[in-house]
């Protein structure tokens, strides 16, 4: 009997997804039970719970703060919001409303953060930069493998990581490439590459992993 996932799965269901009867894998990996997933899927909720009691507090502290907060607080706050992105991002269900309040109360703080750091040359640069590099860490958590990987406990183990890039969409690992650097990306090339041979000796169709190792290589390169 084939195993249902759900249709906005949560980290822990979704490792167990791209596992699943998963040939790059192990068998105790790939090969497991209703009861697993269901336990999978019962703590995904007890975190998407969890944070959307948390996230309504931080909502209830952002809304009683003083107009004239100083920019310490305002710092503070923003970057729990930014953590709350994150976590977000990975969350089982959809959370589009809640991203969309986020980057709407990140906005405003840094507006009152901005007028603070005007005249100061140095202060002012490097909000630019700031605010560059969350754009960036924004757009990247839009793939749920992003999300997964960055999770302070993620759901993916080191040793699962090349299987894991290698069962992906282009646009995945297009974005989680990013996280590593050039040293990173190159033992996760030789790896990759070592671990389709082994597997491609059994006869498994390999066709998606093996373009997800050229683009590996082509990555790589660039």
């Amino acid at each position: 009997m084939s195993l249902i996932f759900s249709s906005h799965p949560g980290a822990r269901e979704r490792h167990l997804q791209r596992q699943y009867k998963n040939p790059l894998f192990t068998a105790e990996q790939r090969e497991f039970d209703e009861q697993r997933l269901l336990g999978a899927r019962y703590m995904d909720e007890n975190e998407r719970k969890e944070f959307i009691q948390a996230f309504h507090d931080l909502l209830e502290e952002v809304a009683q703060l003083p107009a004239n907060e100083g920019s310490e607080k305002l710092l503070d706050l923003k970057s729990r919001l930014e953590q709350n992105y994150e976590q977000c991002c990975g969350l089982a269900g959809e959370h589009d409303s809640e991203k969309l309040a986020i980057t709407r109360l990140i906005d405003v703080m840094m507006k009152s953060i901005w007028q603070s750091a005007q005249g100061d040359p140095e202060a002012e640069m490097n909000l630019k930069e700031e605010e560059l590099a969350r754009m960036t860490h924004f757009q990247l958590l839009q793939s749920t493998l992003v999300a997964d990987l960055l999770r302070p406990r993620s759901p993916i183990a080191p040793e699962q990581l090349v299987a894991t890039l290698l069962s992906e969409t282009k646009d995945d690992v297009n974005a989680a490439f990013q996280l590593f650097d050039k040293e990173q990306q190159a033992i996760i090339y030789s790896q990759a590459k070592d671990l389709l041979e082994q597997k491609g000796q059994k006869n498994h169709d390999l066709s998606k992993a093996r373009e997800r190792l050229q683009q590996i290589h082509e990555l790589l390169q660039a």
